[in-house]
């Protein structure tokens, strides 16, 4: 993609103006320490989209790819920028970066996987050091006007025009292996090829309706088309072999979880000013007519929640509960409302409607630890925080809630950990290394917590995240 080809050249001028000449670029140390020299900058200058079930969403797709092509998932790391542009990309050591403006813009996680899978196959062919020598004719300069451009495409392009030469050369072969080895690693992973055509063609459809925003590409960078004509041609031959009935059911199963992924980015969309503007935005007639109803109320009643406007979620979600009675997920929403609305009792009489629907439903976990925690019933709290901590370790909620639970018990050691944890989801490493060599002092040595501290220390000093 564009943005990448000129963020992953501005790396490089970095760490290979500081290596070059006392190691190989292309050790695998080395690039990991570009990594997290760009990490350490990315902090400073992008805003990253923290919501739970957005960041949960990329991890599951990546980390499942990373999984099924063999790759060490915890030398891979997924970020979600708050960026309007459509863009993602990566960057040496395995950080992989991923725009909401992208997000956005796609139909499900099957097209997420495919942008995903692209990623990830620059990370693994290595395309970062097949020229060191021209790279590093980049100059520093050209690295701080693309992190200072924020996204800004036009932006990055004009302030490194003087460099276009070199940032060139990686682009025309390295895109189209990326894209080869895409399509495989999505069959190993478990998701249709047709996800990075799908994605190719969303892209398409955002350029023709907004030129004005992303510019032609580079002359020697392989076009959009090109590269989708050529995914059409495999994903073609592949799909005469598939059992396509099996293929739609598995898509719809999916459809209404990437439909709330999207009503969460753009909640706070000032543009959304009435209904049918929001209802059209999510495309909700995709969904067969049968379920278009429940699905209005479902999904109005998460941009309200996500928004912060719980009166009109409350009101959606038991028009949407009456049409339905056996999803958790409404019952969980609903109580997560009243639970904003300091209504306790109605709270937790809605999330064990969800537990009774679904026993392992981690969001109604949470919300009965906290009105446990709030209650002053600890160790109730800490049972209910710590079930849905064992499935999502990445809620921040979670390791506040925790952190302040085993304070109340005088456990300073859990206290400081579960505080290091907090800081680390909230892509905050120097905090969370600060907690978390505080509560090292105070666990008893060679226990199961220490062992768990030292873990997390070791794993945030060498992947700066």
């Amino acid at each position: 993609m564009r943005f990448y080809i000129l963020i992953v050249c501005a790396v490089l001028t970095f760490g290979c103006a500081t290596y070059q000449t006392t190691k190989k670029v292309e050790t695998p140390s080395v690039s990991k320490e570009m990594g997290r020299a760009f990490v350490a900058e990315a902090l400073q200058h992008y805003r990253f989209v923290k919501d739970p079930e957005v960041v949960s969403m990329v991890n599951r797709v990546g980390y499942q790819i990373i999984r099924s092509i063999g790759a060490n998932p915890s030398s891979y790391h997924f970020l979600v920028v708050q960026e309007s542009q459509p863009n993602a990309f990566a960057i040496p050591g395995g950080y992989i970066f991923v725009f909401d403006g992208l997000l956005a813009q796609l139909s499900s996680d099957e097209e997420l996987a495919g942008v995903i899978a692209h990623e990830i196959a620059h990370v693994e062919r290595n395309h970062f050091f097949k020229d060191a020598k021209k790279v590093a004719a980049l100059d520093i300069a050209t690295i701080a006007a693309i992190l200072l451009a924020g996204g800004n495409i036009a932006t990055t392009a004009i302030a490194g025009a003087a460099n276009i030469d070199v940032r060139l050369q990686f682009s025309r072969e390295n895109e189209a292996e990326a894209d080869n080895y895409a399509l495989r690693y999505l069959k190993q992973g478990g998701y249709s090829t047709k996800g990075l055509l799908d994605f190719f063609d969303s892209l398409i459809r955002y350029e023709r309706f907004n030129p004005q925003l992303i510019p032609a590409y580079m002359s020697t960078h392989p076009g959009l088309e090109n590269r989708r004509d050529t995914v059409s041609n495999y994903v073609t031959r592949e799909m005469i072999q598939a059992d396509q009935e099996f293929i739609e059911r598995k898509l719809a199963l999916k459809r209404q979880d990437w439909k709330r992924i999207l009503a969460i980015l753009n909640s706070h969309d000032q543009k959304w000013k009435d209904e049918a503007a929001i209802l059209s935005q999510l495309k909700i007639d995709e969904f067969p007519i049968e379920e278009r109803d429940e699905m209005k109320e479902y999904l109005l009643g998460a941009v309200y929640m996500k928004s912060g406007r719980f009166n009109e979620a409350i009101v959606k979600y038991h028009s949407v509960i009456e049409r339905n009675r056996t999803n958790p997920v409404y019952y969980s929403d609903l109580s997560f409302c009243y639970l904003k609305q300091k209504e306790m009792a109605k709270a937790r009489e809605a999330a064990l409607q969800s537990l009774s629907l679904m026993e392992n439903y981690i969001p109604a976990h949470i919300i009965i630890g906290i009105l446990e925690h709030d209650s002053g019933n600890t160790n109730e709290s800490i049972e209910h925080l710590e079930r849905a901590l064992n499935s999502d370790h990445e809620d921040q909620s979670v390791n506040y809630y925790l952190a302040m639970d085993y304070g109340k018990k005088g456990d300073s050691a859990r206290e400081a950990f579960y505080s290091g944890r907090y800081f680390r989801v909230n892509l905050m490493p120097e905090k969370a290394l600060n907690e978390l060599n505080r509560a090292q002092g105070l666990a008893p040595e060679n226990s199961p917590l220490y062992f768990r501290i030292m873990s997390e220390i070791e794993e945030i000093k060498r992947e700066g995240l």
